[in-house]
């Protein structure tokens, strides 16, 4: 059972009976393909065996829900937790906290690394989710009781899960583990929107000089702008591709622009004359300035073999705590230290689980070896 809840006054009355509750499961439901921002249409919440589906389209005022949210006394309970703080964030103009992501407790249990909802409600409850409703579209009114109840399944089981969580995080003395990833996970920085940052996600940028990049972040910093205030997807402003012709090309003249493949010919002028005011702007960057996209060098064979080395050593660890090791570190991040010249991964568990043996592989207090056909560090 649970209730749908329509007006300001039914979420007043069911934020009421949760108010006392020390966690909360949560779960959103979204669109944004065709917006800048996402669209919020539903929120699903659990706590004190009360099971409700808040139909924010239709509730003049949800400010009541943020006392639960911002309520420090309340763990919000969320799976891959990232985008509906994100939503949330939007909603409310707070990060909610503090917060408890079952995807990244699984990860430390043991239970799996990245694991979606469906796969850990089975593992963990044995229960098979439908996913008769996974296209569903939820901004359209009536939604339907199948929709409604395949919503709320996505809080129902949460708030099983969570318990188990807890009582298998304190037999294993790791509940404090997570405190720094859900502290970053809370912190409105990681959502923080930078215009000037965005020419870094333009897909194909590497193939642009630094000249180039320095068109290509005028042009970004444009299309993120716009695409902001006008609440529409960065691509229904202009394509990446176009950013990447117009940065390559640097058309000077309304004709030039009008000459390059895959551009409206009826987008207004001023629109081109904006492009070629930023492509202006760009050229007329002083070369200090360029961006500059990270080059990673190839590892030399020396460092490759160290890398490989580590690798073991992250391996060995895994096992030993019985998580997979790309939980703690991946090759790339292991690259990354050996080229850097550091002998520390992290300031978080991953980093407690690895420093150590990680900086007397390397150096030289520590090898690996073999007995009884077993792999293990040996001082």
């Amino acid at each position: 059972m649970f209730d749908l809840i329509e007006t300001t006054e039914q979420l007043e009355n069911f934020v009421n009976k949760i108010s006392n509750s020390s966690w909360v499961a949560i779960d959103t439901e979204f669109l944004r393909e065709k917006t800048y921002y996402a669209k919020l249409c539903l929120v699903q919440v659990e706590a004190e065996g009360l099971r409700a589906c808040i139909d924010p389209l239709s509730i003049d005022d949800i400010s009541s829900f943020s006392s639960i949210l911002h309520n420090p006394n309340i763990v919000k309970v969320l799976h891959a937790a990232h985008q509906d703080l994100e939503i949330l964030l939007q909603l409310t103009g707070k990060v909610p906290a503090p917060i408890f992501d079952t995807q990244v407790a699984a990860s430390v249990l043991g239970i799996g690394d990245q694991m979606g909802y469906a796969r850990l409600v089975e593992d963990m409850l044995g229960v098979s989710l439908a996913k008769t409703q996974s296209r569903t579209d939820w901004s359209k009114r009536p939604l339907k009781p199948a929709q409604l109840e395949y919503a709320i399944d996505d809080v129902r089981y949460l708030a099983q899960i969570y318990p188990k969580m807890i009582d298998k995080l304190k037999e294993q003395n790791r509940l404090s583990w997570l405190d720094k990833d859900f502290a970053r996970a809370t912190d409105p920085e990681v959502y923080a929107s930078n215009s000037r940052e965005r020419w870094k996600k333009v897909r194909g940028n590497q193939v642009l000089k630094r000249p180039q990049l320095a068109i290509l972040r005028e042009l970004a910093a444009w299309r993120e702008d716009k695409a902001e205030k006008s609440d529409r997807p960065r691509k229904w402003i202009v394509s990446d591709d176009i950013l990447l012709d117009l940065s390559r090309q640097q058309p000077s003249n309304l004709t030039e622009i009008g000459e390059i493949r895959g551009i409206n010919a009826d987008r207004s002028s001023n629109t081109h004359q904006i492009w070629l005011d930023l492509i202006k702007k760009g050229q007329d960057t002083p070369e200090a300035e360029w961006p500059e996209l990270p080059r990673s060098k190839k590892p030399t064979p020396n460092q490759n073999a160290l890398i490989d080395l580590l690798m073991i050593v992250v391996q060995i660890q895994a096992k030993k705590h019985n998580i997979t090791a790309a939980v703690i570190a991946t090759r790339k991040q292991l690259a990354t230290l050996v080229q850097s010249g550091e002998s520390r991964l992290s300031d978080d568990w991953r980093g407690e689980l690895v420093n150590e043996q990680i900086h007397k592989v390397m150096s030289g207090e520590m090898t690996i070896g073999v007995e009884n056909s077993i792999v293990s560090l040996i001082e």
